[in-house]
């Protein structure tokens, strides 16, 4: 098998795994089990963009979001930090979070998402791919 076939083939299993997780939000008791969820939703929604390695050392971009729940039920982000050089990089870590759909949010999560929302950050490798900070692997040490 060549190294693009073992990759859509790691991806989809990921994307399946991910998916498993999505319509366990309703079980996510705090805010730090479901930002664990939303993590994995943002994989499921965007498995195309999600690499699963380590990060490399130095990283083409960081960016960070704070994600609340509108009041149409929506995910609406507010950027807390982003590289200037790399725009398109931000435009796809919101474009991710735009895409995930969690049916089923606690109520009392709800009203916290609403008011003060969640951080998560975006580590993108040299080839645009990136992991949220929630669920990555150990950044390599060497360069």
């Amino acid at each position: 098998m060549n190294a693009p076939s073992l990759r859509l083939t790691a991806i989809s299993t990921l994307a399946m795994l991910c998916l498993a997780t999505v319509s366990s939000a309703r079980a996510a008791g705090n805010l730090d089990e479901f930002r664990r969820e939303f993590a994995h939703a943002v994989y499921a929604a965007s498995p195309e963009l999600v690499h699963d390695r380590n990060p490399q050392p130095l990283l083409r971009a960081v960016v960070v979001l704070n994600i609340k729940l509108s009041e149409d039920n929506r995910w609406q982000t507010d950027v807390m930090r982003t590289n200037k050089d790399q725009p398109e990089l931000l435009a796809r870590a919101i474009e991710a979070v735009e895409k995930v759909h969690m049916s089923e949010i606690p109520e009392h999560l709800r009203d916290e998402l609403k008011r003060n929302g969640i951080n998560e950050t975006w580590l993108f490798e040299k080839d645009g791919t990136f992991q949220v900070m929630t669920l990555a692997k150990a950044q390599r040490s060497n360069l």
